[in-house]
């Protein structure tokens, strides 16, 4: 705020009253105004008084509507991100792709009030990712980021007058469930007899995914000092990050134990001969660019069997674990997964629910069988 005297060239004296003001709960709001060619400095001071009145009283109608989506957006992020922030934690690739997903999808909101946006706006947004050419799996992933955002802005009371997103109860309805891509028996030791007898360089990573259920990241991490052969066993206690280039604690976030098979062990033994450092596992060119599930694909079509990406190897190790009859329990402890759910699709995956349930149900006859001893179960109503 100032009140300045200004004189001109021909020296006549007038005043000029500048005023700003910010909120102080929300930095965002701001009303700034200036009048010129007042003839005193009493005039000066009574419009200097006005201004602040009226801005004052622009900021308080503002600071009514609450924060705009930016900054509930920025203020979430810089809140998950801090240190001591003790509820969930994110790791920072997932709030970066939250942060872009938001930005992007949500671009037309920004700078709106967040308590103004609704649910045709919300209809909106949901129905643009549809029409990019996006799955509904993704529009899923959005809808259900901003419903996060928006909830945690309603608790920290960022976002007021509303109990609800403006996406809230809007319905997506996945058309049709896909069964998962998966390898069979057979095309697991195509895979490794192919990678083996081409001597390509990744049939030592094929195989120790195949062998340990471990994930992509895990395996890059996985350290000479991770292996116990006296109790044979391997730790699995940490995973690399390619978008943030650094190495982290497993994705569920606690380690686990691997037991060493002795097809691991030979594979194992290769791997030692060829040890150069550290890590178990060679550094290759895809994957050090990120694009093992790319050269997966691209090997698997050249041997003629089905084309699946660098993480079904796990979900290979899951399943042919579970039709061997091991308990799921201990597969999931094995494998690392923190839910049931999880584990729920892979026991569907193997079939082992279904296994052999309808053997009992004995409708052909046997061979020895005369013809008068067929019983028809479709001509009851003849008799």
């Amino acid at each position: 705020m100032a009140v300045n005297r200004i004189v001109n060239e021909k020296g006549l004296e007038s005043w000029t009253v500048y005023v700003s003001i910010r909120s102080s709960k929300m930095p965002h709001i701001r009303f700034q105004k200036r009048v010129k060619g007042l003839k005193s400095k009493a005039e000066a001071d009574r419009k200097e008084k006005n201004l602040l009145k009226e801005l004052s009283s622009k900021v308080a109608q503002e600071e009514g509507h609450g924060y705009t989506w930016r900054l509930v957006i920025e203020k979430w992020v810089s809140t998950v991100s801090s240190p001591h922030y003790t509820f969930k934690t994110y790791s920072p690739s997932v709030i970066k792709d939250y942060y872009g997903m938001m930005y992007r999808w949500t671009s037309e909101w920004l700078n709106c009030p967040a308590s103004e946006i609704n649910r045709g706006d919300g209809r909106k947004v949901l129905d643009s990712v549809l029409e990019s050419g996006r799955s509904k799996g993704h529009q899923k992933k959005i809808k259900n980021t901003i419903n996060m955002i928006y909830t945690w802005g309603i608790e920290e009371r960022l976002i007021r007058g509303v109990h609800q997103s403006p996406v809230y109860g809007l319905q997506i309805n996945v058309v049709q469930d896909h069964k998962p891509e998966i390898l069979k028996l057979s095309e697991i030791r195509t895979l490794l007899y192919e990678a083996k007898t081409h001597n390509n360089d990744w049939y030592l990573v094929w195989a120790m995914a195949l062998l340990t259920g471990m994930r992509s990241g895990e395996l890059f991490a996985l350290k000479w000092s991770d292996v116990d052969f006296d109790n044979e066993l391997i730790t699995v206690q940490r995973s690399y990050n390619k978008h943030a280039n650094i190495f982290k604690s497993t994705k569920a976030g606690y380690w686990r134990s691997v037991p060493i098979s002795s097809e691991l062990h030979e594979v194992l033994n290769d791997l030692r001969k060829s040890a150069e450092g550290e890590f178990v596992l060679p550094r290759l060119s895809y994957w050090l660019r990120g694009e093992q599930a790319k050269y997966l694909r691209e090997f698997c079509v050249s041997i003629n069997i089905s084309s699946i990406k660098f993480h079904t190897l796990r979900a290979c190790f899951a399943t042919q674990l579970l039709s061997q009859g091991v308990e799921a329990l201990k597969v999931m402890k094995i494998c690392g997964w923190r839910d049931l759910k999880t584990m729920a699709r892979y026991v569907r995956l193997a079939g082992i629910d279904e296994k052999g349930i309808t053997e009992g149900l004995n409708f052909i006859p046997a061979s020895d069988a005369g013809c008068g001893n067929v019983v028809s179960l479709f001509n009851r109503g003849s008799e």
